[in-house]
C-alpha cells in the first residue's frame, strides 16, 4: 500500500499539469483547515467575570497544542493585561479523573523575570498569545475547584517549581518538612519524634495541604509577601517515607501514633534557615519592597458543546469568581451551602498582603 501511494504521488509530481492540480488542492485543504479551526476554538460568551470558549475536546490540561489554541483564542477577544488565565473544563458529569489519576489542577509557567526563587526565568507568552505580561496558565478540572484550594495550590508553583528550595522527596513541593503551606508540609508544632527514627506531624500530606490554610511564611517569601526575617527555620527530613502499609489490622494500627495520625520515618534530618535558602538561590529580586502584590487575573470556562452551559452553572462560577477574588474573608453563606468549614480565598491566603482582579473583564476587549 506504502508502494503504491509513492508511486502515485511520483506520477503526479512528474506532470506538469498534474503539478498545478496537486498545489492548488494543497491550498484547498489548508484553506478548508483554516476555517475548520477558526469554527474549532472560538469564544461563546463574554460576561464580566469569565469567557466561556468552545472546542472539541477539554482535554487542555493534557493536550499541549489545545492548550494554545484556547488561550490564542482568548487574547484574539482580550488585550495583553492579565497575570493569570484560569482554564476550567465544563465538566459537568464531574469526571475529576479525566486528565489521569488524582490530576485535579496544573500550572504551566510562561513568562519568569524574578530570581532567587523556585522557578527559573523565561519567556515564552507569545506562544499562548501574550505579548509581555501573562506569567502563568492554570488549568483546572473542574469550576468547583476555584474555592477548594486547588487554586491556590497552583498559583503558588509561580515561584516554586524546578528548582529546589529545600531538601524534597516530593518535588516541587515540601515533602516531610515543616513548611506547612499549600504545597504540603506539616506545622512545627505539631512534629513529634517516637524514636527509632519515627516521626508523627499531625495530619499532613508532603505535597498538598490537606485542610484550608494561608501561604506559608516561606511561600510568602518566594512569592515576595514576606521580609526574609519573618521566615523562621524549616525542620526537614530529607528522606522521609511513610511506614510500609502492613497486611494486618494490628500492623496498620502500629503505623499511626496514639491520635491516629500517620508515622513516618527518617534518617537524614537537617535544619534550613533563610539565610541559608538564600545563599542556595540567590536573594531574591524584585524584594519584597518592589514585589507584584496586586494581580489581574482571568477565568475562561472551556466546553466540548456537547451539553450546554446552564445557567446555575454560571451562576455558580461568577459566585466562586467573586468570593475567590474579594478583598475579605470567604462569605460564611458559602460556607455553609458548601458544607466547608472553612477555606481561604487569594486574599486571605496572603493575609491581606495581596489582591487577585477579576471583574470589568469586558473592560479589557479589543
Amino acid at each position: 500500500m506504502v508502494r503504491a501511494l509513492r508511486r502515485l504521488f511520483k506520477s503526479i509530481l512528474h506532470s506538469s499539469s498534474s503539478r498545478c492540480f496537486f498545489v492548488v488542492l494543497c491550498l484547498s485543504l489548508v484553506s478548508g483547515c483554516t476555517s475548520v479551526r477558526l469554527t474549532i476554538v472560538e469564544i461563546t460568551e463574554h460576561s464580566d467575570n469569565f469567557v466561556v470558549i468552545e472546542t472539541l475536546k477539554t482535554d487542555f490540561g493534557i493536550n499541549r497544542t489545545r492548550l494554545m489554541a484556547v488561550c490564542n483564542e482568548f487574547y484574539r477577544h482580550y488585550e495583553d493585561e492579565f497575570d493569570v488565565l484560569v482554564l476550567m473544563a465544563h465538566n459537568p458529569a464531574r469526571i475529576l479523573d479525566q486528565w489521569g489519576d488524582g490530576i485535579r489542577g496544573k500550572l504551566d509557567v510562561v513568562r519568569n523575570a524574578e530570581v532567587g526563587t523556585g522557578i527559573k526565568t523565561r519567556d515564552f507568552g507569545r506562544r499562548y498569545g501574550s505579548g509581555g505580561r501573562l506569567k502563568g496558565i492554570v488549568q483546572l478540572v473542574h469550576p468547583d475547584l476555584i474555592l477548594s484550594g486547588v487554586l491556590l495550590h497552583e498559583i503558588m508553583h509561580l515561584w516554586i517549581g524546578e528548582i529546589e528550595v529545600i531538601p524534597t522527596v516530593s518535588k516541587s513541593h515540601w515533602g516531610f518538612s515543616s513548611v506547612g503551606g499549600q504545597l504540603g508540609g506539616f506545622q512545627r508544632d505539631e512534629l513529634n519524634f517516637l524514636g527509632e527514627g519515627k516521626y508523627s506531624a499531625g495530619d499532613f500530606w508532603p505535597h498538598v495541604a490537606i485542610k484550608s490554610t494561608p501561604y506559608s511564611p516561606l511561600e510568602m517569601y518566594l512569592a515576595g509577601w514576606l521580609p526574609p526575617d519573618e521566615v523562621p527555620d524549616v525542620w526537614v527530613a530529607e528522606d522521609g517515607s511513610w511506614l510500609i502499609q502492613g497486611a494486618t489490622e494490628e500492623e496498620r494500627k502500629n503505623q499511626r501514633d496514639e491520635d491516629g495520625n500517620k508515622i513516618f520515618t527518617a534518617s537524614k534530618i537537617s535544619t534550613w534557615s533563610i539565610e541559608q535558602i538564600i545563599e542556595k538561590l540567590g536573594p531574591r529580586s524584585p524584594d519584597f519592597e518592589d514585589s507584584q502584590k496586586e494581580f489581574r487575573i482571568a477565568f475562561v470556562l472551556v466546553t466540548d458543546g456537547r451539553v450546554p452551559v446552564r445557567d446555575t452553572e454560571t451562576s455558580v462560577l461568577n459566585l466562586y469568581i467573586e468570593q475567590f477574588t474579594r478583598q475579605g474573608p470567604v462569605s460564611d453563606w458559602l460556607l455553609k451551602q458548601l458544607q466547608y468549614e472553612q477555606r481561604h480565598n487569594f486574599w486571605e491566603a496572603t493575609q491581606g498582603v495581596a489582591t487577585m482582579h477579576a471583574g470589568g473583564l469586558q473592560s479589557f476587549r479589543r
